[in-house]
């Protein structure tokens, strides 16, 4: 793993979601409105393949096939990435955990090295989500934005993602924002979730 300051423990936030629920692009909004740094486990991956990293046959099997990519593999991304990064002490990661072995796996990793802040849960309906993927499929270039991975990533999240969910929603670290509304008004709700969730 990558090394790391003692003295150092960034904050961070996952940011999770079905495809397509608006994950990115709240994020994107998140970084600018609280001067925080968007970590995309998905890009972080498709980076790794395009820049013929140690992993790429087993990243790109992966989600082309609608699988996730092993823990150890996203959390190295992760780990370098957010100690790398001088600019902010707060991170968004988004699309990441997964599934309950992410989770733990992130935990082992992880936990001692940062300050994990909470989970922000975008919920969303299915028809939304398809309707999203199908119109960024028209531009994005992504090998994933197809019906038949949509399928088996719906699948993903519904079986794997919400163990995480429940997780968090037990420990009271969970933010819970319905994602079928405006951009606009759900990043609105999200940064006043954020207010009340840290005022406690």
């Amino acid at each position: 793993m990558y090394k790391f300051s003692t003295l150092r423990k960034p904050f961070v936030y996952f940011i999770l979601g079905g495809p397509g629920s608006g994950k990115g692009t709240q994020c994107e909004l998140l970084s600018k409105n609280l001067k925080c740094v968007h970590l995309s486990a998905g890009q972080l991956l498709r980076n790794a393949i395009s820049n013929d990293s140690e992993h790429k046959s087993t990243i790109e099997n992966c989600i082309n096939s609608g699988r996730i990519v092993p823990s150890h593999v996203t959390i190295n991304l992760l780990d370098k990435a957010i100690f790398e990064e001088q600019s902010s002490e707060t991170f968004l990661i988004d699309g990441f955990p997964r599934n309950y072995e992410n989770m733990e796996n992130w935990i082992a990793l992880m936990d001692h090295k940062i300050t994990f802040k909470s989970v922000i849960h975008i919920l969303c309906s299915r028809a939304t989500m398809i309707q999203r993927i199908t119109e960024r499929s028209k531009t994005s270039g992504r090998s994933d934005d197809n019906i038949q991975t949509l399928e088996k990533r719906f699948i993903t999240y519904q079986n794997d993602t919400y163990k995480i969910i429940e997780h968090y929603r037990n420990r009271k670290q969970l933010i819970e924002i319905n994602g079928d509304n405006s951009i606009e008004t759900v990043q609105g709700e999200i940064l006043e979730s954020l207010k009340k969730h840290h005022s406690q």
